[in-house]
């Protein structure tokens, strides 16, 4: 009879799991209707002598039943495993009902069926290219509260009150599948909903009311416009929805309401138009209250969601545990409290303080999750490259130009870093044109003179070719071998590079991802040069410095970074900052202009390509659209081989092959292209000094720090360049910056202002917390704080473990990068 007991017992739990999810044919692995028919033959032979006729025609109609139908034939299926369960004997285990809400629904996410886990509803944990959380992963720690266990599950959402399929299926579509994802689903903005009195209000403002529901009323007509009669008092207030007739039924007259809206007055008489209406229970219930509103969807209201997470709020103390002990430097709101209260504050003071914490925290948390993706250099030692055989003295002595007194202390900063043992880990900042090509020369050279070898990672295939192209004009004559490594090259060239690479017979070598490669290695790496770092991820640039023991890192980057954003992403390196442009180059002259103004443009253009000078044309798009009236690429290019037959016009954009690429590129610097129509692949690193006019086409589409980036490739010779912003757009305050001004650190904090640091200089996360509270323009003194704080975490680590514990909880470090 034991056999019998386990598998009737397993019969139950399945179909308890069944019922919980709603009837949905889920609560088995393969469906509930494929364990029943294939459990039931076991049954005929444990029990040969019972009549299962009822279970089998169950069995056989179930998958092809509605959840309704399936509803309606559940208690006959489970009358039937209770007597057979009597008959063997074995008692219901207690407290296991048939019908389960609330928080028993909670404990049960995944019970075994037929000795293997129940999958989660509707998925797992966590969602696919979005980080689950800025606490540790998994199960929190800490005592439970309201009758949770100690270590509290973050338990699927499907199992919450009013949460079935379809409703599942919209929270997913917002990312949220565990409490957890919910918790960190923060409020977008709060209302202030205490109540106000009928002669409070005030034209235009957005209130809520208390009173009764006098009278309601529904126009006629295709759309019906419902009206609610509100008495506060010897006052009464018409409240105003649009097709929303199911009011009229829910809150019939008599009824006592809350109405939240916006107030509308004409001639002394003021309704509201109803956002918001929910029932009260008297004039002493708790509603003075700052209401939470969430991001939302066309089926997923803000409301929706708010009831959803109340469900979930008292969880924090399990999901959340506090990670700070004493002496934390910082009298913080207790972490489970801040998260409650960040969702529904008790007051404005408390939500201000519960900001503070989170903002606080997101920021502590992505900073050291960052450095510790980068420990490599601080924590082993590196070669001391510090041989001076001449050869950067050579190097600096032999070019066309002086250096600037900003490069000449840049390069003393990275020698002297490089001479020591510990790691150099340094950000080389730099705006367009500053001269950090020469900088890298200069360090690679060092590399090479101390016997050991350097590489140049890029972006791009055509910057990676065009540093190649410098670095072999300028090393090659002082005898260093040089090597080009790039995805697009043939097999054999290919093959052969890697085997002089790992000989040890090229001494610096470029290349784009290529380089980080498992094929790739290096006989003695000393130093890793990174372009354009924002471009690469975090993971990209740790294995290229992975290929080497320890080398030494540089990382340069064009793009200013506010000093906010510098702190949070790259706070763990040394920061050098080419602050002083070459002398002799001219400020390019930016001016912004409509399509009327095209004829006087495209005068322009003529007399600039009869004085010798090329042009580059910029466009947002390489295909017109039927869903876009923007202008592409290809259609721009034909356009202008129709105004300039006599010229030579080419198309260079990212769809277009390596080889296909670089023939253009080259041409181009050669000057056999005039003009050149391109899309944004020519943001980054593209030195053609005989090109001084920029034209971008829909420039209102770009961001500001990528205009000023395009706008680079110009003024980059002794001639006076030229940037023309096209534009339809009435008022755009990014072009009208640009316009004004040449300075890229003005640039960047003013684009940090404009567009937040979700899009600044693509810093997208993958696998690491998301800043969804922080606004860096405005947050800088906890950024300086958590910065700080994070300094000495680095620095004594084993004085806080839990902080660490907290941060490696949150990714895959094997997985994780800043994009």
């Amino acid at each position: 009879m034991n056999t019998l007991r386990l598998v009737l017992a397993n019969l139950r739990k399945a179909a308890v799991a069944e019922e919980r999810q709603g009837y949905t044919n889920t609560g088995a692995l393969g469906g509930f209707s494929v364990f029943l028919n294939g459990i039931l033959p076991r049954l005929e032979q444990l029990v040969p002598g019972r009549n299962l006729t009822l279970m089998r025609q169950i069995a056989l109609r179930y998958a092809h039943m509605s959840p309704l139908k399936r509803r309606e034939a559940f208690p006959a299926l489970l009358a039937e495993i209770d007597g057979l369960t009597e008959e063997a004997g074995e008692q219901r285990p207690a407290g296991e009902e048939r019908s389960v809400s609330g928080e028993e629904r909670l404990t049960a996410e995944k019970r075994s069926v037929s000795g293997e886990e129940q999958p989660a509803a509707a998925g797992g944990p966590g969602v696919c290219g979005r980080p689950s959380a800025l606490s540790p992963g998994g199960h929190g720690k800490g005592a439970g509260i309201s009758g949770f266990p100690e270590k509290v599950k973050d338990s699927s959402l499907q199992f919450l009150k009013g949460v079935g399929p379809e409703r599942m299926k919209q929270l997913q579509g917002l990312g949220l599948e565990t409490a957890r994802d919910l918790l960190l689903y923060f409020p977008r903005r709060y209302e202030d909903r205490r109540l106000r009195s009928f002669e409070e209000l005030r034209d235009g403002e957005t209130a809520s009311v208390y009173g009764t529901v006098v009278y309601g009323q529904v126009s006629p007509g295709r759309i019906k416009v419902i009206k609610l009669g509100i008495e506060q008092g010897r006052h009464v207030i018409q409240a105003v929805w649009f097709n929303r007739t199911y009011v009229l039924r829910q809150y019939p007259v008599g009824t006592r309401v809350v109405v939240t809206g916006k107030i509308q007055c004409q001639r002394h008489l003021c309704e509201i138009l109803a956002a918001d209406i929910e029932s009260a229970d008297g004039e002493g219930s708790a509603r003075d209250e700052i209401v939470p509103v969430y991001s939302e969807t066309a089926r997923l209201s803000s409301k929706t969601l708010r009831g959803i997470v109340r469900q979930v709020v008292d969880r924090t103390e399990g999901l959340f545990p506090e990670f700070l002990g004493a002496g934390a430097g910082e009298k913080w709101m207790e972490r489970a409290q801040a998260y409650r209260e960040i969702h529904f504050p008790r007051s404005a003071e408390s939500l201000a303080l519960a900001r503070t914490r989170l903002v606080w925290e997101e920021v502590l948390f992505l900073q050291l999750a960052v450095a510790l993706l980068r420990r490599g250099p601080a924590d082993a030692a590196s070669p001391a490259l510090n041989r001076d055989t001449g050869m950067v003295a050579g190097l600096l002595a032999g070019l066309p130009f002086g250096l600037t007194k900003a490069q000449e202390r840049v390069i003393g900063e990275i020698l002297r870093d490089m001479a020591g043992t510990k790691g150099m880990a340094r950000l080389v900042q730099g705006d367009v044109g500053s001269g950090k090509t020469v900088v890298a020369m200069a360090a690679l050279l060092r590399a090479v003179e101390s016997g050991y070898q350097g590489a140049m990672m890029a972006p791009t295939e055509i910057l990676a070719e065009q540093h190649y192209q410098s670095l072999e004009k300028s090393l090659t004559p002082l005898g260093v071998k040089i090597a080009l490594l790039l995805g697009s090259q043939s097999r054999s060239l290919r093959d052969e590079t890697l085997r002089r690479l790992a000989l040890g017979q090229v001494q610096v070598v470029v290349g784009t991802h290529a380089l980080i490669q498992e094929s790739v290695s290096f006989r003695r790496l000393g130093l890793a040069v990174t372009d354009e770092q924002h471009r690469f991820g975090v993971r990209q640039r740790s294995l290229l410095r992975g290929k080497g023991e320890s080398p030494h890192v540089l990382v340069l980057t064009a793009t200013p970074i506010p000093r906010t954003l510098a702190l949070t992403l790259y706070g763990d390196l040394q920061l050098s900052v080419i602050d002083e442009m070459p002398a002799g180059r001219k400020p390019v002259l930016t001016r912004r202009l409509s399509e009327r103004g095209r004829p006087s443009l495209e005068k322009f253009m003529e007399e600039q390509m009869s004085r010798g000078r090329q042009i580059y044309v910029v466009c947002p798009l390489v295909q017109g659209s039927e869903m876009s009236d923007l202008v592409s690429a290809e259609e721009r290019a034909e356009a202008l081989q129709r105004r300039f037959p006599q010229q030579r016009i080419a198309l260079l954009h990212g769809r277009m092959k390596g080889g296909e690429k670089e023939a253009v590129m080259h041409e181009f610097q050669r000057g056999g292209i005039h003009i050149l129509v391109a899309t944004t692949v020519v943001e980054v690193g593209v030195n053609v000094p005989n090109a001084s006019v920029m034209v971008i086409e829909g420039a209102e589409r770009f961001g500001l720090a990528q205009l000023h980036q395009l706008r680079g490739r110009v003024g980059r010779g002794s001639e006076q360049s030229y940037c023309i912003l096209m534009s339809e757009a009435k008022s755009s305050r990014r072009l009208e910056v640009l316009c004004r001004t040449q300075d890229g650190f003005k640039i960047a904090e003013e684009d940090l202002r404009l567009r937040g640091p979700g899009e600044l200089m693509g810093t997208r996360q993958h696998g690491l917390p998301e800043l969804r509270l922080t606004d860096l323009s405005r947050d800088g003194l906890l950024v300086e704080q958590a910065h700080l704080f994070a300094q000495k975490v680095l620095a004594e680590p084993d004085r806080y473990q839990a902080v660490l514990e907290a941060v490696s909880g949150l990714y895959d470090s094997g997985k994780t990068g800043i994009h």
